[in-house]
Protein backbone atom coordinates (compact mmCIF):
# COMPACT_ATOMS: atom_id res chain seq x y z
CA UNK A 1 0.00 0.00 0.00
CA UNK A 2 2.77 2.61 1.00
CA UNK A 3 4.44 1.71 -2.74
CA UNK A 4 1.38 2.45 -4.44
CA UNK A 5 1.22 5.74 -2.40
CA UNK A 6 4.97 6.35 -3.24
CA UNK A 7 3.56 5.82 -7.10
CA UNK A 8 1.15 8.67 -6.86
CA UNK A 9 2.75 10.85 -4.67
CA UNK A 10 6.05 10.82 -7.34
CA UNK A 11 3.23 11.03 -9.96
CA UNK A 12 1.51 14.09 -8.86
CA UNK A 13 5.04 16.06 -8.45
CA UNK A 14 6.00 15.36 -12.00
CA UNK A 15 2.51 16.69 -13.02
CA UNK A 16 3.35 19.89 -11.19
CA UNK A 17 6.90 19.74 -12.25
CA UNK A 18 5.29 19.50 -16.08
CA UNK A 19 2.71 22.70 -15.29
CA UNK A 20 5.29 24.36 -13.87
CA UNK A 21 7.74 24.61 -17.06
CA UNK A 22 4.55 25.38 -19.06
CA UNK A 23 4.02 27.99 -17.11
CA UNK A 24 7.28 29.43 -17.18
CA UNK A 25 7.32 29.41 -20.98
CA UNK A 26 4.24 31.34 -20.92
CA UNK A 27 5.53 34.47 -18.93
CA UNK A 28 9.15 34.23 -21.52
CA UNK A 29 6.93 34.49 -24.26
CA UNK A 30 4.64 37.19 -21.94
CA UNK A 31 7.90 39.16 -20.72
CA UNK A 32 10.66 39.29 -23.74
CA UNK A 33 8.62 41.55 -26.11
CA UNK A 34 8.84 44.46 -23.07
CA UNK A 35 12.40 44.01 -24.01
CA UNK A 36 11.89 44.91 -27.36
CA UNK A 37 9.88 47.81 -27.05
CA UNK A 38 12.31 50.49 -28.44
CA UNK A 39 13.41 48.90 -32.22
CA UNK A 40 10.07 47.23 -32.30
CA UNK A 41 8.70 50.98 -32.03
CA UNK A 42 11.76 52.21 -34.66
CA UNK A 43 10.99 49.42 -36.77
CA UNK A 44 6.82 50.09 -37.35
CA UNK A 45 6.90 53.99 -36.14
CA UNK A 46 4.82 53.34 -32.91
CA UNK A 47 4.66 54.98 -29.90
CA UNK A 48 4.77 54.37 -26.07
CA UNK A 49 0.83 54.57 -26.03
CA UNK A 50 0.97 52.01 -29.20
CA UNK A 51 3.53 49.49 -27.45
CA UNK A 52 1.37 49.89 -23.76
CA UNK A 53 -1.76 48.43 -26.10
CA UNK A 54 -0.01 45.56 -27.23
CA UNK A 55 1.73 44.74 -24.50
CA UNK A 56 -1.61 45.32 -22.52
CA UNK A 57 -5.30 45.14 -23.86
CA UNK A 58 -3.81 43.30 -26.69
CA UNK A 59 -3.23 40.60 -24.56
CA UNK A 60 -5.55 41.14 -21.59
CA UNK A 61 -8.77 41.55 -23.21
CA UNK A 62 -8.10 37.96 -25.07
CA UNK A 63 -6.94 36.71 -21.99
CA UNK A 64 -10.11 37.71 -20.24
CA UNK A 65 -12.90 36.62 -22.77
CA UNK A 66 -10.84 33.10 -23.06
CA UNK A 67 -10.01 32.79 -19.43
CA UNK A 68 -13.62 31.62 -18.99
CA UNK A 69 -14.35 29.35 -22.06
CA UNK A 70 -11.11 27.36 -21.06
CA UNK A 71 -12.04 27.67 -17.38
CA UNK A 72 -15.72 25.99 -18.29
CA UNK A 73 -13.96 23.71 -20.66
CA UNK A 74 -11.38 22.28 -17.74
CA UNK A 75 -14.77 21.86 -15.65
CA UNK A 76 -16.45 19.75 -18.39
CA UNK A 77 -13.49 18.11 -20.53
CA UNK A 78 -10.01 16.49 -20.21
CA UNK A 79 -7.67 19.19 -19.01
CA UNK A 80 -4.48 17.88 -20.51
CA UNK A 81 -6.59 18.57 -23.99
CA UNK A 82 -7.26 22.00 -22.76
CA UNK A 83 -3.70 22.93 -21.65
CA UNK A 84 -2.01 21.16 -24.72
CA UNK A 85 -4.15 23.28 -27.09
CA UNK A 86 -3.73 26.13 -25.40
CA UNK A 87 0.37 26.04 -24.86
CA UNK A 88 0.59 25.35 -28.74
CA UNK A 89 -1.35 28.65 -29.82
CA UNK A 90 0.15 30.84 -27.62
CA UNK A 91 3.74 29.46 -28.63
CA UNK A 92 3.33 29.67 -32.60
CA UNK A 93 1.31 33.36 -31.81
CA UNK A 94 4.21 34.75 -29.90
CA UNK A 95 6.77 33.13 -32.38
CA UNK A 96 5.25 34.76 -35.59
CA UNK A 97 4.61 37.59 -33.33
CA UNK A 98 7.80 38.74 -35.25
CA UNK A 99 6.08 38.92 -39.10
CA UNK A 100 4.28 41.56 -38.20
CA UNK A 101 4.28 44.43 -40.16
CA UNK A 102 2.28 46.86 -38.43
CA UNK A 103 0.53 47.47 -35.74
CA UNK A 104 -2.60 45.83 -36.40
CA UNK A 105 -0.46 42.74 -37.03
CA UNK A 106 1.59 42.81 -33.97
CA UNK A 107 -2.12 43.44 -31.84
CA UNK A 108 -3.47 40.15 -33.42
CA UNK A 109 -0.40 38.02 -32.89
CA UNK A 110 -0.54 38.94 -29.26
CA UNK A 111 -4.32 38.84 -28.98
CA UNK A 112 -3.53 34.99 -29.87
CA UNK A 113 -0.76 34.95 -27.06
CA UNK A 114 -3.33 35.81 -24.77
CA UNK A 115 -5.83 33.65 -25.70
CA UNK A 116 -3.34 30.67 -25.85
CA UNK A 117 -2.00 30.97 -21.81
CA UNK A 118 -5.84 31.85 -20.86
CA UNK A 119 -5.94 27.97 -21.04
CA UNK A 120 -3.24 26.92 -18.66
CA UNK A 121 -3.76 27.98 -15.28
CA UNK A 122 -7.81 27.23 -14.64
CA UNK A 123 -6.85 23.76 -15.29
CA UNK A 124 -3.60 23.51 -13.80
CA UNK A 125 -5.19 24.78 -10.65
CA UNK A 126 -7.71 21.95 -11.10
CA UNK A 127 -5.82 19.36 -11.72
CA UNK A 128 -3.24 20.68 -8.71
CA UNK A 129 -6.15 20.61 -6.39
CA UNK A 130 -7.15 17.18 -7.32
CA UNK A 131 -3.89 15.54 -6.50
CA UNK A 132 -2.66 16.93 -3.64
CA UNK A 133 -3.98 17.38 0.25
CA UNK A 134 -5.41 20.84 1.51
CA UNK A 135 -2.81 20.99 3.87
CA UNK A 136 0.11 21.18 1.20
CA UNK A 137 -1.82 22.82 -1.49
CA UNK A 138 -0.70 26.37 -0.66
CA UNK A 139 3.17 25.26 -1.34
CA UNK A 140 2.08 23.17 -4.23
CA UNK A 141 0.19 25.89 -5.98
CA UNK A 142 3.34 28.33 -4.85
CA UNK A 143 5.73 26.02 -6.70
CA UNK A 144 3.34 26.16 -9.95
CA UNK A 145 3.51 30.06 -9.34
CA UNK A 146 7.03 30.23 -9.21
CA UNK A 147 7.10 29.89 -13.21
CA UNK A 148 6.02 33.32 -13.46
CA UNK A 149 9.00 34.47 -11.46
CA UNK A 150 11.50 31.41 -13.41
CA UNK A 151 9.89 33.06 -16.50
CA UNK A 152 10.48 36.24 -16.08
CA UNK A 153 14.53 34.78 -15.29
CA UNK A 154 14.49 33.00 -18.41
CA UNK A 155 12.72 35.70 -20.23
CA UNK A 156 15.15 38.64 -19.10
CA UNK A 157 18.45 36.18 -19.21
CA UNK A 158 17.91 34.14 -22.40
CA UNK A 159 15.49 37.33 -23.95
CA UNK A 160 19.25 39.39 -23.53
CA UNK A 161 21.22 36.35 -25.43
CA UNK A 162 18.85 35.58 -27.75
CA UNK A 163 18.36 39.51 -28.93
CA UNK A 164 22.14 39.61 -29.20
CA UNK A 165 22.55 36.48 -31.64
CA UNK A 166 19.48 37.55 -33.62
CA UNK A 167 21.90 40.43 -34.03
CA UNK A 168 24.30 38.45 -35.40
CA UNK A 169 21.53 37.27 -38.17
CA UNK A 170 20.08 40.69 -39.10
CA UNK A 171 21.53 40.67 -42.51
CA UNK A 172 20.28 37.07 -43.37
CA UNK A 173 18.32 36.68 -46.23
CA UNK A 174 15.61 34.06 -45.11
CA UNK A 175 13.61 32.29 -47.59
CA UNK A 176 10.37 33.80 -48.14
CA UNK A 177 10.56 36.29 -45.77
CA UNK A 178 13.85 37.67 -46.83
CA UNK A 179 15.80 39.76 -44.32
CA UNK A 180 14.86 40.65 -40.74
CA UNK A 181 15.29 42.78 -37.47
CA UNK A 182 16.99 41.54 -34.57
CA UNK A 183 13.69 41.71 -32.42
CA UNK A 184 11.72 39.51 -35.28
CA UNK A 185 14.46 36.92 -35.01
CA UNK A 186 14.47 37.22 -31.21
CA UNK A 187 10.54 36.44 -31.03
CA UNK A 188 10.71 33.65 -32.97
CA UNK A 189 13.40 32.07 -31.29
CA UNK A 190 11.90 32.18 -27.56
CA UNK A 191 8.30 31.77 -28.75
CA UNK A 192 8.60 28.73 -31.36
CA UNK A 193 9.93 26.17 -29.35
CA UNK A 194 6.43 26.27 -26.74
CA UNK A 195 4.90 24.19 -29.14
CA UNK A 196 7.00 20.97 -29.11
CA UNK A 197 7.09 21.08 -25.14
CA UNK A 198 3.05 21.32 -25.62
CA UNK A 199 3.74 17.77 -25.91
CA UNK A 200 4.89 17.06 -22.11
CA UNK A 201 1.22 17.55 -21.12
CA UNK A 202 1.23 13.95 -22.15
CA UNK A 203 3.55 12.40 -20.43
CA UNK A 204 1.54 12.33 -16.72
CA UNK A 205 -2.35 10.98 -16.17
CA UNK A 206 -4.88 13.15 -15.97
CA UNK A 207 -6.67 12.42 -12.31
CA UNK A 208 -9.91 10.37 -12.74
CA UNK A 209 -13.13 12.94 -11.72
CA UNK A 210 -15.62 11.58 -9.67
CA UNK A 211 -19.00 11.14 -11.57
CA UNK A 212 -20.59 13.52 -9.31
CA UNK A 213 -18.61 16.24 -10.18
CA UNK A 214 -19.06 15.83 -13.78
CA UNK A 215 -22.67 15.56 -13.36
CA UNK A 216 -22.55 18.76 -11.34
CA UNK A 217 -20.59 20.72 -13.49
CA UNK A 218 -23.20 20.58 -16.59
CA UNK A 219 -25.95 21.96 -14.54
CA UNK A 220 -23.92 24.19 -11.81
CA UNK A 221 -25.21 27.49 -10.93
CA UNK A 222 -22.67 29.83 -11.32
CA UNK A 223 -24.55 33.33 -11.29
CA UNK A 224 -26.50 32.04 -7.90
CA UNK A 225 -22.90 31.05 -6.41
CA UNK A 226 -21.46 34.34 -7.48
CA UNK A 227 -24.50 35.85 -5.88
CA UNK A 228 -24.16 34.25 -2.25
CA UNK A 229 -20.68 35.01 -2.22
CA UNK A 230 -20.68 37.95 -3.96
CA UNK A 231 -19.54 39.88 -1.01
CA UNK A 232 -16.16 37.73 -0.71
CA UNK A 233 -15.58 37.52 -3.78
CA UNK A 234 -15.98 41.01 -5.27
CA UNK A 235 -13.48 43.12 -2.73
CA UNK A 236 -11.12 39.70 -3.73
CA UNK A 237 -11.36 40.61 -7.38
CA UNK A 238 -11.10 44.17 -6.90
CA UNK A 239 -8.00 43.73 -4.85
CA UNK A 240 -6.04 41.02 -6.73
CA UNK A 241 -6.64 43.55 -9.70
CA UNK A 242 -5.31 46.08 -8.15
CA UNK A 243 -1.99 45.05 -7.59
CA UNK A 244 -1.86 43.64 -11.18
CA UNK A 245 -1.88 46.79 -12.33
CA UNK A 246 1.30 47.46 -10.16
CA UNK A 247 2.86 43.95 -11.09
CA UNK A 248 2.01 44.36 -14.50
CA UNK A 249 3.26 48.19 -14.99
CA UNK A 250 6.49 47.15 -13.62
CA UNK A 251 6.87 44.02 -15.35
CA UNK A 252 6.43 45.62 -18.87
CA UNK A 253 7.95 49.10 -18.26
CA UNK A 254 10.97 48.09 -15.82
CA UNK A 255 13.35 47.27 -18.52
CA UNK A 256 12.40 50.18 -20.86
CA UNK A 257 13.14 52.05 -17.27
CA UNK A 258 16.95 51.46 -17.13
CA UNK A 259 17.38 51.85 -20.42
CA UNK A 260 15.88 55.33 -20.33
CA UNK A 261 16.97 56.42 -16.69
CA UNK A 262 20.43 54.05 -16.36
CA UNK A 263 21.03 53.92 -20.02
CA UNK A 264 21.58 50.26 -19.41
CA UNK A 265 21.33 47.83 -22.11
CA UNK A 266 19.07 44.21 -22.48
CA UNK A 267 23.08 42.73 -21.86
CA UNK A 268 23.10 44.67 -18.59
CA UNK A 269 19.88 44.92 -17.03
CA UNK A 270 19.03 41.64 -18.09
CA UNK A 271 21.11 39.43 -15.54
CA UNK A 272 20.40 41.96 -12.48
CA UNK A 273 16.14 41.52 -13.55
CA UNK A 274 16.67 37.82 -14.06
CA UNK A 275 18.67 37.44 -10.18
CA UNK A 276 15.33 39.23 -8.77
CA UNK A 277 13.14 37.15 -10.67
CA UNK A 278 14.66 33.80 -9.08
CA UNK A 279 15.03 35.37 -5.65
CA UNK A 280 11.08 35.74 -6.22
CA UNK A 281 10.94 31.96 -7.22
CA UNK A 282 12.79 30.99 -4.24
CA UNK A 283 10.27 33.19 -1.73
CA UNK A 284 7.13 31.89 -2.73
CA UNK A 285 8.09 28.05 -1.43
CA UNK A 286 8.76 29.95 1.46
CA UNK A 287 5.94 32.28 1.60
CA UNK A 288 3.68 29.06 0.52
CA UNK A 289 5.09 26.40 3.44
CA UNK A 290 4.41 29.83 5.83
CA UNK A 291 0.58 30.17 4.89
CA UNK A 292 0.05 26.11 4.90
CA UNK A 293 1.54 26.10 8.65
CA UNK A 294 -0.82 28.85 9.57
CA UNK A 295 -3.80 27.30 7.58
CA UNK A 296 -3.23 24.11 9.37
CA UNK A 297 -3.19 26.00 12.99
CA UNK A 298 -6.81 26.87 11.94
CA UNK A 299 -5.93 30.18 10.45
CA UNK A 300 -8.60 29.73 7.49
CA UNK A 301 -8.30 33.36 6.04
CA UNK A 302 -4.52 32.56 6.49
CA UNK A 303 -3.76 33.24 2.36
CA UNK A 304 -5.27 36.73 2.19
CA UNK A 305 -4.35 37.71 5.91
CA UNK A 306 -0.34 37.00 5.01
CA UNK A 307 -0.77 38.55 1.59
CA UNK A 308 -2.10 41.73 3.34
CA UNK A 309 0.74 41.73 5.94
CA UNK A 310 3.06 41.47 2.78
CA UNK A 311 1.63 44.73 1.14
CA UNK A 312 1.52 46.42 4.36
CA UNK A 313 5.24 46.23 4.43
CA UNK A 314 6.31 46.82 1.08
CA UNK A 315 4.02 49.92 0.34
CA UNK A 316 6.17 52.87 1.40
CA UNK A 317 9.35 51.13 -0.84
CA UNK A 318 6.66 52.04 -3.92
CA UNK A 319 6.47 55.88 -2.88
CA UNK A 320 10.43 55.81 -3.18
CA UNK A 321 11.55 53.27 -5.95
CA UNK A 322 11.64 55.22 -8.46
CA UNK A 323 13.21 58.47 -7.28
CA UNK A 324 16.33 56.61 -7.03
CA UNK A 325 18.95 57.71 -9.03
CA UNK A 326 21.46 54.87 -7.97
CA UNK A 327 21.11 51.96 -10.60
CA UNK A 328 22.40 49.42 -7.92
CA UNK A 329 20.10 50.51 -5.09
CA UNK A 330 17.23 51.16 -7.24
CA UNK A 331 17.36 47.05 -7.91
CA UNK A 332 17.96 45.94 -4.61
CA UNK A 333 14.80 48.24 -3.45
CA UNK A 334 12.49 46.97 -6.40
CA UNK A 335 14.48 43.51 -5.53
CA UNK A 336 12.34 43.95 -2.05
CA UNK A 337 9.53 44.76 -3.77
CA UNK A 338 9.14 42.12 -6.46
CA UNK A 339 10.24 39.11 -4.11
CA UNK A 340 7.58 40.08 -1.09
CA UNK A 341 4.38 41.29 -2.13
CA UNK A 342 4.35 41.39 -6.18
CA UNK A 343 3.50 38.05 -6.37
CA UNK A 344 0.16 37.29 -5.41
CA UNK A 345 -1.56 34.65 -7.80
CA UNK A 346 -0.62 32.00 -5.39
CA UNK A 347 -2.68 33.56 -2.74
CA UNK A 348 -6.08 34.27 -4.81
CA UNK A 349 -5.88 30.84 -6.48
CA UNK A 350 -5.64 28.61 -3.00
CA UNK A 351 -8.08 30.84 -1.62
CA UNK A 352 -10.58 30.26 -4.44
CA UNK A 353 -10.01 25.97 -4.79
CA UNK A 354 -10.57 26.22 -1.18
CA UNK A 355 -13.81 28.34 -1.27
CA UNK A 356 -15.46 27.44 -4.34
CA UNK A 357 -17.55 23.68 -5.32
CA UNK A 358 -15.23 21.59 -7.29
CA UNK A 359 -17.83 21.95 -10.15
CA UNK A 360 -17.23 25.78 -10.42
CA UNK A 361 -13.59 25.83 -9.66
CA UNK A 362 -12.34 26.29 -13.48
CA UNK A 363 -14.68 28.72 -14.13
CA UNK A 364 -14.27 31.28 -11.36
CA UNK A 365 -10.48 30.53 -11.68
CA UNK A 366 -10.86 31.55 -15.16
CA UNK A 367 -12.64 34.61 -14.60
CA UNK A 368 -11.13 35.77 -11.77
CA UNK A 369 -7.73 35.25 -13.95
CA UNK A 370 -9.00 37.33 -16.86
CA UNK A 371 -10.46 39.94 -14.93
CA UNK A 372 -7.21 40.92 -13.18
CA UNK A 373 -5.19 39.92 -16.18
CA UNK A 374 -8.03 42.62 -17.86
CA UNK A 375 -7.28 45.21 -15.70
CA UNK A 376 -3.74 44.12 -14.67
CA UNK A 377 -2.14 43.66 -17.99
CA UNK A 378 -4.97 45.33 -19.59
CA UNK A 379 -4.95 48.64 -17.86
CA UNK A 380 -1.74 48.95 -16.32
CA UNK A 381 1.25 49.46 -18.83
CA UNK A 382 -1.02 51.41 -21.05
CA UNK A 383 -1.95 53.23 -17.78
CA UNK A 384 1.56 54.16 -17.30
CA UNK A 385 2.28 55.09 -20.59
CA UNK A 386 -0.57 57.03 -20.93
CA UNK A 387 0.85 59.46 -17.65
CA UNK A 388 4.06 59.38 -19.17
CA UNK A 389 2.79 60.78 -22.82
CA UNK A 390 -0.27 62.90 -21.24
CA UNK A 391 0.81 64.29 -18.06
CA UNK A 392 4.25 64.18 -17.93
CA UNK A 393 4.79 64.81 -21.41
CA UNK A 394 8.31 62.96 -21.42
CA UNK A 395 9.84 59.55 -22.02
CA UNK A 396 12.21 60.49 -19.58
CA UNK A 397 9.76 60.91 -16.79
CA UNK A 398 8.76 57.07 -17.23
CA UNK A 399 9.67 56.50 -13.48
CA UNK A 400 7.27 59.30 -12.39
CA UNK A 401 4.50 57.32 -14.37
CA UNK A 402 5.38 54.31 -12.46
CA UNK A 403 5.39 55.82 -9.02
CA UNK A 404 2.00 57.01 -9.50
CA UNK A 405 0.99 53.49 -10.70
CA UNK A 406 2.40 52.05 -7.61
CA UNK A 407 1.04 54.23 -5.13
CA UNK A 408 -2.50 54.65 -6.15
CA UNK A 409 -2.29 50.76 -6.50
CA UNK A 410 -1.42 48.96 -3.37
CA UNK A 411 -3.24 50.66 -0.87
CA UNK A 412 -6.18 50.11 -2.68
CA UNK A 413 -5.33 46.21 -2.92
CA UNK A 414 -4.55 46.44 0.97
CA UNK A 415 -8.12 47.98 1.74
CA UNK A 416 -10.19 45.73 -0.56
CA UNK A 417 -8.21 42.32 0.67
CA UNK A 418 -8.54 43.56 4.32
CA UNK A 419 -12.49 44.03 3.57
CA UNK A 420 -12.71 40.48 2.15
CA UNK A 421 -10.90 38.79 4.92
CA UNK A 422 -14.88 38.38 7.29
CA UNK A 423 -16.80 37.44 3.97
CA UNK A 424 -14.40 35.00 3.35
CA UNK A 425 -14.70 33.61 6.52
CA UNK A 426 -18.38 33.53 6.78
CA UNK A 427 -17.97 31.47 3.22
CA UNK A 428 -16.09 29.05 5.25
CA UNK A 429 -18.43 28.72 7.48
CA UNK A 430 -21.55 28.18 4.87
CA UNK A 431 -19.18 25.38 3.31
CA UNK A 432 -18.03 23.32 6.83
CA UNK A 433 -21.94 23.85 7.66
CA UNK A 434 -23.10 22.20 4.08
CA UNK A 435 -20.66 19.42 3.88
CA UNK A 436 -21.86 18.37 7.64
CA UNK A 437 -24.93 18.06 6.56
CA UNK A 438 -24.24 16.27 3.80
CA UNK A 439 -22.40 13.87 5.83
Amino acid sequence: MRKQDNRVQIGAWWMLAVLLTLYTLSFVDRIVISMLVDPIKQTLGLSDVDMGIVIGPGFGVAYCIFGYIFGLAADRLSRRHVIYGGVTLWSLSAGLSGLAGNFIGLLGFRAGVGAGEAALTPAAYSLITDRFPHRRLTTAMAIYQMGAKLGASVAFAVGGISIAFATTLQHQNWPVIGTMEPWQIALGLTGLPGAALALLVYTFHEPVRDATIKEKADRAPLLQFMRAERQALLPMAIGFASIAITMYSLTSWTPTYMSRQFDWHPAQYGPALSVISLLGAGSMIVKGMIVDWLYGRGIRDAHLRFFTWLLAATTPLGAVAFFIRDPWVFLVVYAIMQVVALQFVVFMGATLQLLVPPELRGQITGLFLGFFTLLGLGAGPTFTALLTDYLFRDEAKLGYSLAVTTCLTIPLAWLSLRAALAPVNAAFDRRDAAAGSVT
